[in-house]
């Protein structure tokens, strides 16, 4: 099941130090937050390029059951990794919805 966040429920997490890995193709978002927030995003960076996410989820043995959140920059890799993760049995798997285009309208909003 595919389950899409937007910018109130990702800045929920960030704020009350929610545990997920967070899986950043985009542009660092770790300005927007203060010491604490900014802290708990980059401890929850799993950096890696997309081609070798799934064996690096892998062999660092991460359970099919973590949370997981994806962000790229408009939502379409996102999805092909959320595919990828699903075929393989990753069950909390997190897209931002529309990406990172989408996350900086919603937060303008804010």
């Amino acid at each position: 099941m595919l389950n899409k966040i937007g910018f109130y429920q990702f800045d929920n997490l960030i704020q009350n130090r929610v545990p997920f890995l967070f899986i950043n193709l985009a542009v660092d978002i770790s300005p927007w937050y203060s010491s604490l927030g900014k802290m708990h995003l980059e401890k929850s960076l799993f950096a890696t390029e997309q081609a070798e996410l799934l064996p690096k989820l892998q062999s660092q043995q991460v359970t099919q059951h973590a949370a997981i959140v994806l962000l790229c920059n408009d939502g379409s890799v996102s999805m092909q990794i959320f595919a990828e993760l699903a075929e393989n049995g990753y069950t909390n798997v997190y897209v931002i919805d529309g990406g990172y285009q989408q996350l900086m309208t919603e937060r303008s909003q804010a």
